[in-house]
């Protein structure tokens, strides 16, 4: 029924959209911070826009899993391009007020917050099994691909004179419009339903009690929510260490955006290599790589220790992702699919507006050994949740 090992406008949509997501966040992270002097504003604005991502997880699930996917898609797209070309009309790109950041950050977030988890639960409905790690480690590899490309031009782009704030929110504006194009053209066939639709309260409780049905879907939620919390940690303090010790050179802050793009492009080749169905001490393994990553790079403050680290971080955290993610599709029916990654994204954005928020002050007094702060939490959290999780792994579709 599912013979299909890829398809087109699945994988180009995500990375269309995140050349131009990637540019208009360098462009973010750099203007505020040089703006300000400081990463308290910007770790403000990204805890607003984690507590809209967590609303937007309560109610996605339920509704991907209850209505037609593609046009939940087109509709997250369609809300993230208006977002852009109406706030690039009303922003001042030279001192851009909070409340402007604040409301941008909102309308993006509310597309995120439906259009990942509508895309990671189509995939499967249209790729057989035995593609979907393929088909993410392709998918995972191009994304990493445009994370080179942008901050390299995203430090051209600062070089010249004229370009502006504006500049980069529109950039982001068209990459939402060729991705809302490609996936109007998707060809998709909504499943037959078999059931009357569930109660908002009852179809939630269901994804959760499905969830608790799976020690394996349990710890690769509670893992992925962790470490990807400290990874937009870390992205934070990096533009603050580049400002503060290396001359507040554009080009040094790409090259470590580069870095951690290289590592992940490297990551998911590796695993379109690998035909041995994922485990959970790979996971772990490759979380503690990225630990001591963290805790050399906060110890050690030189700028090619810092640019290594970009590289190893980036190929440990795609390698966790691109498997946590392949594990929970193959292993969740597609009627739940919705539900889980939902859920995935609360416990993900549930911890981010604490994490941001906390790492955005500490970082103006912990300095570089933030990075070394962030590697412990991480090895510390690992070690509990392994011993919390003690059990034997089951891989496999109820």
């Amino acid at each position: 029924m599912r013979s299909k090992t890829f398809n087109w406008p699945l994988f180009l949509s995500p990375f269309i959209s995140r050349v131009g997501d990637s540019l208009y966040l360098f462009g973010l992270n750099w203007f505020v911070v040089k703006a300000s002097g400081s990463t308290a504003l910007l770790g403000i604005v990204q805890a607003v826009g984690g507590i809209t991502l967590l609303c937007g997880d309560l109610f996605c699930g339920v509704l991907i899993d209850n209505y037609n996917r593609k046009r939940i898609l087109v509709a997250s797209e369609f809300i993230c391009l208006l977002a852009c070309f109406s706030f690039a009309v009303v922003i001042d790109p030279e001192n851009p007020a909070a409340w402007q950041l604040i409301g941008l950050t909102c309308m993006l977030d509310v597309g995120v917050a439906f259009s990942f988890p509508a895309a990671k639960a189509i995939v499967p409905e249209i790729l057989a099994s035995s593609a979907l790690q393929r088909f993410n480690a392709f998918s995972n590899t191009a994304l990493n691909l445009a994370d080179i490309v942008t901050p390299l031009l995203g430090g051209m782009l600062l070089t010249i004179n004229w370009i502006d704030f504006r500049s980069f929110l529109l950039i982001n504006g068209l990459s939402f419009t060729l991705s809302f194009m490609l996936l109007v053209g998707l060809k998709y066939e909504t499943p037959a339903v078999t059931t009357n639709r569930l109660s908002f309260k009852t179809s939630l409780l269901s994804g959760f009690e499905y969830v608790g049905a799976h020690k394996t879907l349990i710890e690769n939620v509670i893992l992925s929510g962790f470490a990807n919390v400290l990874f937009a940690a870390v992205k934070l303090v990096l533009p603050f260490v580049v400002n503060h010790f290396y001359q507040a050179d554009p080009q040094k802050y790409s090259f470590l955006l580069t870095g951690l793009a290289l590592g992940g492009i490297l990551g998911g080749l590796r695993l379109t290599l690998v035909h041995r169905p994922a485990t959970r001490n790979d996971n772990y393994r490759d979380l503690i790589l990225a630990a001591w990553g963290l805790i050399v790079a906060g110890l050690v403050r030189q700028y090619w220790v810092l640019l290594a680290f970009a590289f190893v971080y980036g190929f440990a955290m795609a390698s966790f992702n691109i498997r946590a993610f392949t594990m929970t599709q193959d292993m969740t029916e597609n009627a739940y699919l919705g539900r889980i990654f939902g859920i995935w994204f609360i416990a993900l954005d549930g911890f981010q507006p604490l994490g941001s928020f906390t790492f955005g002050f500490l970082t103006d007094y912990t300095k570089n050994l933030t990075f070394m702060i962030i590697g412990v939490v991480l090895l510390v959290g690992l070690l509990l949740i392994r011993l919390t999780m003690n059990h034997d792994q089951v891989l496999k579709r109820d």
